[in-house]
């Protein structure tokens, strides 16, 4: 009887080992994973008829959302603001759609380097992207046969009919094409406008003219350096919450197996 009662003792917390180690390893999975997203809707305007598609869902568009990578945003009768990690800034004006293809930073907290790609589908964005000493920051808009590069700097990229119409308000935009082919990429400066045609399949300059009317604005650059500041001490703080899980789990485990 002693000798079941044991060996039934041993399968109870052998089990009790499994489940424990089970939880642990979803919990750590959630916190990974909860920190996934690549920006937040920072600000909504209008008929709030916004929404995101995700993957086979769709997701009315609120402030203080997360966006994640593959998030597709359409504005329809709404103008969004949006936060993108680290410190770039996106209004998107009605009827605008774009999509947050790829978003990756890299560094331990002291030196970072950022690269991100947002499709622009149709319509009218603003971006802003702030420059810090801590970040390198690569930002591209890439449309149908166009790509805007650019590392510090505030410009807009509307659509109409074939044309895709550039005009920048500060810093510089370097534009590339594989339809056009040039020795030195197109850089265009602040005051300036520029145009690609992906029906002619060419570049042209012309006339400095922003079209976003009503443009709702965006949040001072000092508060986004802190904006991100913040966020890299939740990410860490939550690392380390982790980490300390772990270390009860593998405790936990140890015990059970004496």
């Amino acid at each position: 009887m002693l000798i079941i009662r044991d060996k039934i003792s041993k399968s109870v917390n052998a089990h009790k080992g499994a489940f424990m180690f089970f939880w642990m390893m979803a919990f750590s999975i959630l916190v990974a994973t909860s920190f996934a997203e690549v920006g937040k809707i920072s600000k909504i305007l209008g008929t709030g008829d916004a929404y995101i598609q995700r993957s086979h869902e769709k997701i009315s568009i609120q402030e203080n959302i997360n966006l994640e990578q593959g998030d597709e945003l359409f504005t329809e009768g709404s103008v969004i603001v949006v936060y993108l990690y680290p410190t770039t800034q996106i209004s998107l004006a009605k009827n605008t759609q774009i999509k947050i293809t790829e978003s990756l930073i890299e560094g331990d907290g002291q030196k970072e380097k950022s690269f991100s790609v947002i499709e622009f589908i149709k319509g009218i964005v603003r971006l802003q992207v702030t420059k810090d000493e801590n970040l390198e920051i690569d930002q591209k808009v890439v449309a149908d046969g166009v790509s805007f590069a650019v590392r510090g700097t505030e410009f807009e990229v509307s659509q109409n009919g074939e044309d895709f119409d550039l005009d920048v308000l500060e810093g510089e935009v370097e534009v590339s094409s594989p339809y056009v082919q040039t020795f030195v990429p197109e850089i265009v400066k602040a005051n300036e406008g520029f145009r690609f045609n992906k029906k002619a399949r060419n570049f042209q300059r012309r006339k400095f003219g922003m079209k976003f009317k009503n443009h709702p604005g965006f949040a001072r650059k000092e508060e986004m350096r802190q904006k991100w500041k913040q966020k890299r001490f939740e990410q860490k703080k939550n690392r380390l919450d982790k980490k300390d899980l772990r270390k009860v789990g593998k405790q936990k485990r140890e015990r059970v197996r004496r």
